[in-house]
């Protein structure tokens, strides 16, 4: 597959919803409009995190991160963490096919 990943996160942005692109090995490729906050868990599998735009917070145990444009974030499967953010972009590569 081919995707003109700036196009696709304009269209997220106006949209400000989720668009799957395809699963990968079970899990999903996307690229998602982030506005909240999401409680501390851990996954079963790894997840992946690009910021194309705006600004997300994780945390991971106890080290806290910030992404801004072009940061890149993996969470090991098993790593209790948490993340928030006001209005980012974020592609991923994650378990879950919609935003928590």
């Amino acid at each position: 597959m081919y995707y003109k990943i700036d196009e696709l996160a304009k269209r997220v942005e106006q949209g400000k919803s989720d668009l799957s692109l395809q699963s990968i090995n079970g899990d999903y490729l996307k690229i998602q409009y982030f506005d909240h906050e999401v409680d501390w868990h851990s996954e079963n599998r790894d997840e992946f995190f690009i910021c194309l735009n705006g600004i997300a917070n994780f945390s991971i145990e106890d080290i806290d991160y910030t992404l801004i444009k072009g940061n890149m974030i993996i969470i090991e499967a098993g790593k209790r963490h948490r993340a928030s953010s006001g209005g980012s972009i974020l592609l991923s590569i994650e378990p879950h096919e919609r935003g928590r």
